[in-house]
């Protein structure tokens, strides 16, 4: 695979991840502010965007396997074949 394909899938990983990190803070945090009694449209304005900063610090610390996003012909490529004994016994 072409280093700048790698690279735009492991871009598309970060951000995945940052999206994630990003509406799980949103979740969490609504549901204490509600347990709170402070649901106002300025309060989920912070938390949207307090969370998003904070989803894009911690998504730029994660390291990202780059060989699990091989595709499926060069994983198998590098991964032995079986020998007949093995499947046989499969």
């Amino acid at each position: 695979m072409k280093k700048k394909k790698l690279k735009k899938l492991v871009k598309a990983a970060r951000k995945t991840i940052r999206k994630d990190i990003e509406q799980s803070l949103i979740a969490e945090l609504k549901s204490l502010s509600a347990g709170l009694g402070q649901d106002s449209k300025k309060a989920n304005k912070e938390i949207h965007k307090g969370s998003k900063q904070l989803a894009k610090k911690l998504s730029k610390n994660v390291k990202i396997d780059r060989s699990t996003m091989l595709p499926k012909a060069q994983a198998q490529a590098a991964k032995p074949a079986m020998t007949e004994a093995e499947s046989s016994q499969a």
